[in-house]
């Protein structure tokens, strides 16, 4: 794995909590269909906030979580215990995955493989683990679709040094290299998922301060990439934040729910 741009101090991790919370129905429930009795795995399941949220919107499915860090592990416990969630956490590398051939009925990784140095290796490893006909669901952006209106230079610059930034440490464009990438590993019947989202009016404030939240936690890693400057970024921030107080404002981006069949 890459180094993490968002660090894993405390307020990362409840901003994770937050950030399932944020797509609990527009991403994670939309479209989604497990039955009781389903032997569920989440790569990369970090904090928990993804598991918590599968458990809640469908009882009965087997949870399981492995992630590389063991801080996370250790937030995601309590959190999942505070949800009223029961699961299963493991330490593990996502390229090595403790759990015999066919195990999972079904495989999530959401906002994960944007961190990874070989993306298409950790989803070979999720096909070997998923049983004859599993399933995979795999959830990425593409932050070069980023777009505000209106926008300004300190925003402009802003969402260029998160692609950078993203580019740098992962992959900034791993919604679009998604579907290709499930290809490569071998798995069938891809359903790209690809999703425009575009807020404006009521909705706009809430989904700019998410934006804004999310930019902010990476900030220590951008002002550090060439040519970035603090005061640009953060004027940036500011600008996003306050965009929804703009008229005939509006952001947006595209995100990919990739869906496959093993």
């Amino acid at each position: 794995m890459t180094d993490y741009v968002h660090g894993y101090g405390t307020p990362e991790q409840e901003r994770l909590v937050e950030q399932a919370e944020h797509w609990r129905h527009r991403l994670i429930r939309d479209g989604t269909r497990l039955d009781p009795g389903t032997r569920l795995l989440e790569v990369g399941c970090g904090v928990g906030a993804v598991l918590a949220v599968l458990g809640q919107e469908y009882p009965g499915v087997e949870l399981f979580g492995v992630d590389i860090e063991q801080k996370q592990l250790d937030f995601a416990r309590g959190h999942l215990e505070r949800a009223g969630v029961e699961a299963t956490l493991r330490q593990a590398d996502a390229l090595a995955l403790p759990f015999a051939d066919g195990s999972f009925d079904n495989v999530w990784m959401m906002w994960f493989l944007e961190h990874l140095a070989d993306p298409p290796a950790a989803l070979r490893e999720a096909r070997r683990v998923l049983a004859p006909e599993g399933r995979i669901t795999a959830i990425e952006v593409d932050y070069s679709t980023c777009r505000a209106e209106p926008s300004t230079p300190a925003l402009e610059a802003l969402i260029r040094a998160m692609v950078q930034g993203m580019a740098a440490s992962g992959w900034s464009d791993a919604g679009t290299r998604l579907p290709h990438w499930l290809h490569e590993a071998g798995f069938r019947a891809i359903d790209e998922g690809e999703r425009t989202f575009w807020w404006q009016h009521q909705d706009l404030a809430g989904q700019a301060s998410y934006a804004a939240d999310v930019l902010e936690s990476a900030l220590p890693a951008l002002t550090q990439l060439p040519g970035a400057a603090q005061e640009e970024l953060q004027a940036g921030l500011q600008d996003l934040r306050n965009l929804a107080s703009q008229p005939n404002a509006g952001l947006g981006w595209v995100v990919h729910k990739s869906t496959a069949t093993r």
